[in-house]
């Protein structure tokens, strides 16, 4: 089963808060008490949001973090990889090649398969945003095609 880990899912509670409250600074702990999610968890994966400038950290005693990015121009595939790094169903669909080499690449009945199932993945979290993620209620346009 594809899941995605609590660091994504801590990652995607957060963006989509800061996204709901516009350029509000919130503060870790406010959003971890608010979506009762673990502090440390979420400090360190606001940190790599913030390292890769997807969120601004303000220092203070009113400090805290705010969304650096346009909630329409940020997508799911964007947090994913951030936090995570690029989703990859198969060793095989690593354009890297960082990973470990699959000894059947060149045996393999169902690569061309899955590398198009992976494709359509990749395509599909580029195409669901922040701003339709933290919308709550309104259908996201990737869903609605196909």
């Amino acid at each position: 089963m594809l899941t995605l880990t609590r660091k994504t899912e801590y990652g995607l509670i957060a963006i989509c808060h800061l996204a709901q409250v516009g350029q509000k600074v919130v503060s870790a702990h406010d959003i971890a008490d608010k979506h009762a999610v673990p502090l440390p968890l979420l400090m360190n994966v606001l940190k790599r949001l913030n390292r890769v400038g997807y969120v601004s950290s303000v220092r203070g005693a009113h400090g805290g973090y705010v969304l650096a990015v346009a909630p329409e121009l940020l997508t799911l595939a964007d947090v994913i990889d951030a936090v995570e790094g690029p989703v990859h169903l198969v060793r095989c669909t690593d354009p890297s090649g960082k990973g470990r080499k699959c000894e059947r690449t060149g045996l393999c009945s169902i690569r061309r398969s899955v590398v198009k199932v992976h494709d359509g993945l990749r395509k599909f979290l580029g195409a669901v945003t922040i701003a339709d993620l933290a919308s709550g209620d309104r259908m996201p346009p990737a869903l609605l095609q196909g």
